[in-house]
């Protein structure tokens, strides 16, 4: 019977030898679901994988009839539950192996993954992921190693956690957090004091301004709400001496972001209470 894979170093053997292969259905831990994806259900060849340039990858996706989307799609699919940014043992193996381009397009599903974590919810962290997807084009072309970009990646993942926590020491919710940051325009390197306040204040009030039964949810009711708040927000921002380009009617990412925080707001209630 063939061995278990229990160790970070029997998977880099195993993912070494091209003649290796393994059936999903049999797999009986992380590791071993890890080693059926990227070898029995791949659309890049092994030598590419490990050798990996921009014109080899292009030739092998082609050769497979495969498209890089189709794969992202199904790897989502299969394996969501495995492909996440707060996998230690994926990460550890992900950030030692010396199979870095391996590595690297592993990463690369693990990045997609996490940035559709937090996409239509969490608009200033989708952007800070987002300003570092040239990466992975810098790693195609061979400007950068596997490692490097996968080191990236985890460096993204560590400061918006670290952000994240540090907003949560504070007393603010998830909720908070996010509108803080939208407040902001980004990801802030720290809180600002006022805008932490003003978060709490603003999305107390966002909540009592939902609906009252019986509830109404439609797009329509959405398109009053979410403006609405948008305006509130801004008039308390300005009192604060914060210029979102409100009242001039210039556009802000600050502006695009409230107005999606607060759309998500509305639709989340409306999937929490559907109409009687």
């Amino acid at each position: 019977m063939r061995k278990k894979i229990e160790s970070l170093e029997e998977l880099n053997t195993l993912l070494g030898d091209d003649s290796f292969d393994m059936n999903f259905w049999g797999a009986r831990n992380g590791l071993e679901q890890l080693a059926w994806h990227l070898l029995a259900h791949r659309c890049f060849d092994p030598t590419v994988l490990k050798e990996g340039t921009r014109e080899k990858v292009e030739v092998a996706r082609d050769a497979d009839e495969v498209s890089l989307q189709n794969y992202i799609d199904e790897m989502k699919a299969r394996y969501n539950d495995y492909y996440t940014a707060d996998n230690q043992e994926l990460r550890e193996w992900l950030t030692t192996t010396p199979l870095e381009n391996i590595a690297a397009y592993t990463t690369y599903f693990v990045r997609r993954n996490e940035i559709d974590r937090v996409s239509n919810y969490y608009d200033a962290a989708q952007d800070h992921y987002a300003d570092h997807w040239k990466t992975f084009r810098d790693f195609e072309r061979g400007d950068i190693s596997g490692r490097e970009f996968v080191e990236t990646f985890y460096k993204q993942v560590d400061e918006l956690n670290a952000h994240v926590a540090e907003g949560k020491q504070l007393g603010l919710t998830m909720d908070e957090i996010v509108l803080h940051d939208a407040m902001w325009g980004l990801l802030p390197s720290a809180f600002d004091p006022d805008l932490t306040a003003l978060a709490r204040e603003i999305h107390k009030e966002a909540l009592r301004q939902l609906p009252s039964h019986p509830y109404i949810w439609s797009e329509k009711g959405k398109q009053a709400y979410a403006p609405k708040m948008l305006r509130h927000a801004a008039h308390k921002l300005e009192e604060k001496g914060f210029d979102i380009g409100f009242s001039k009617q210039q556009y802000t990412i600050e502006q695009g972001y409230l107005l999606d925080y607060f759309s998500q707001l509305y639709w989340r209630e409306a999937d929490a209470k559907p109409e009687d």
